[in-house]
């Protein structure tokens, strides 16, 4: 799995999930979890990342155009 996307909150992983499942890109969120019971650690060493399967990286960015934080 490759970095493609920094989400800015937790509440764009269902959005996310909902746009990658729909195409069929596989995918997870990594990290992010003590932000979601901790809102205060929401920072830099808290960061959630949107990670794609490398061959799907094109459409997975294809589909994050819209979006502003592609990694």
């Amino acid at each position: 799995m490759i970095p493609v996307y920094r989400l800015q909150s937790a509440n764009e992983v269902p959005v996310l999930t909902a746009l990658m499942n729909a195409y069929g890109v596989r995918h997870h969120v990594q990290g992010g979890v003590a932000g979601t019971m901790f809102p205060a650690l929401q920072d830099e060493f808290n960061v959630m990342t949107l990670m794609v399967d490398p061959a799907q990286e094109a459409l997975a960015r294809d589909l994050l155009r819209d979006f502003d934080t592609q990694v």
